[in-house]
């Protein structure tokens, strides 16, 4: 398992990907925003333009830290938010027209392999597949939670 997750980190570090990725990191630092920004532009790429809401749905965390993460990104420039034309009180964030082309390419690179794999297993397999990433990522939080050397995966921040 361990030499497999290697090549598969290996993998994803090529050399036009570490490029791309070096290149949307160095704009997310100096934007002065860090790691915890690139989900939500992911999430972005999978799901938007959404409320930020269904956003933090899809990301399994709190609307408030969705939503700050947003201003955050809104303000480097990452993201943009309009009134949604059927409820002007609630606002829809999408990727700003400025660094879509990047987020995306940075996005789709990293998620191909996955979704090739998805698509190449059947149903049960399939199932199989996604029940045992659940199960890793509990472990993970539980790990975390217990253990201050694991750096566990936050849900809330």
């Amino acid at each position: 398992m361990v030499q497999i997750m290697g090549r598969m980190f290996r993998g994803m570090k090529g050399s036009t990907a570490h490029e791309e990725a070096e290149e949307l990191i160095g704009l997310v630092k100096a934007a002065g925003l860090g790691p915890r920004h690139v989900p939500v532009l992911i999430g972005l790429v999978l799901n938007g333009p959404v409320p930020v809401g269904v956003l933090a749905r899809h990301m399994a965390l709190s609307p408030a830290t969705v939503s700050q993460l947003v201003g955050e990104l809104q303000r480097g420039g990452f993201v943009d938010r309009r009134p949604d034309e059927r409820d002007r009180r609630r606002m829809i964030v999408s990727l700003s027209a400025e660094r879509r082309e990047l987020v995306e390419r940075f996005a789709w690179r990293r998620l191909r392999p996955l979704r090739m794999t998805l698509e190449a297993l059947g149903p049960a397999e399939r199932e199989h597949f996604l029940h045992g990433w659940r199960t890793l990522v509990e472990m993970m939080e539980r790990a975390g939670g217990d253990d201050p050397l694991c750096g566990g995966v936050s849900r809330g921040a």
